[in-house]
């Protein structure tokens, strides 16, 4: 999977480079998070423990990503492709019996614990409105989260994981207002909800123009998922202030 949307990405580029309208922006973000997580995986007819990431497991509720972005535009059409890795690592002293994919860690059990996301999404933007760095469009993308969660004993004895890849239709829109010497303010949302589940991603920014074709910006995101298929659950908030840069070609 991690492999088809690289080759996404590198198309676009291509593609580009043999148009003369087209205009490529590459985009390094770099996130400052605060992770809100809850994780039940039941398996063998164990049902599983609705464990808190943070004070069950002891994960740091705050940790930094970065996120890459390239974007292949042609007038008010664009092709977008994100790829953020994000991880988490955590140890601590149980004080209760947990259950966790099928297998039950007592009380006093030192967990070492991790739990890992590969979140890429590729979409395409229509603006219906660009006029003077004015912009309003709407979003089509497809989101895949590759999610894994690992737990095991200080022993190695208890050692179980549990992964899913799921791709996920979203649409939303995104807005931009041009603002006097050479700044803006941008935000959009793009999401689904469906019979209690959701996936949302949302984002505000103020951005400042340096140099034609670069763009410096701040900005604070949300991004907030909650998915239950039958007796597993995976309801994973982060959210936190953010950097980027943005040069285009």
């Amino acid at each position: 999977m991690k492999k088809i949307w690289a080759t996404v990405a590198f198309a676009m580029m291509l593609f580009a480079s043999s148009s003369a309208n087209a205009l490529v922006h590459v985009e390094g973000r770099y996130w400052f998070t605060n992770l809100d997580s809850t994780i039940k995986v039941t398996d063998a007819s164990i049902i599983g423990t609705e464990l808190d990431m943070v004070d069950t497991l002891g994960m740091d509720d705050q940790e930094n990503f970065w996120e890459a972005r390239v974007s292949l535009e042609l007038g008010s059409h664009k092709f977008r492709y994100g790829y953020m890795p994000l991880s988490w690592d955590g140890q601590k002293t149980i004080t209760q019996a947990i259950s966790f994919a099928g297998t039950t860690y007592s009380a006093s059990t030192r967990v070492d614990s991790s739990l890992d996301i590969i979140y890429q999404r590729v979409g395409y933007r229509y603006d219906i409105i660009d006029v003077l760095g004015n912009q309003l469009g709407v979003i089509f993308d497809i989101k895949v989260l590759d999610i894994e969660a690992r737990l095991k004993d200080s022993t190695g004895v208890l050692d179980k994981s549990y992964s899913v890849t799921a791709p996920i239709p979203t649409i939303g829109i995104g807005a931009q207002v041009g603002l006097p010497f050479l700044f803006s303010v941008s935000a959009e949302i793009t999401g689904v909800g469906y019979s209690g589940n959701h996936i949302i991603d949302a984002e505000a920014q103020v951005n400042f123009n340096p140099l034609p074709l670069i763009t410096v910006s701040g900005g604070y995101r949300i991004f907030d998922v909650k998915v239950e298929d039958g007796d597993d659950k995976v309801d994973f908030k982060l959210k936190g202030p953010f950097l980027l840069v943005r040069a285009g070609f």
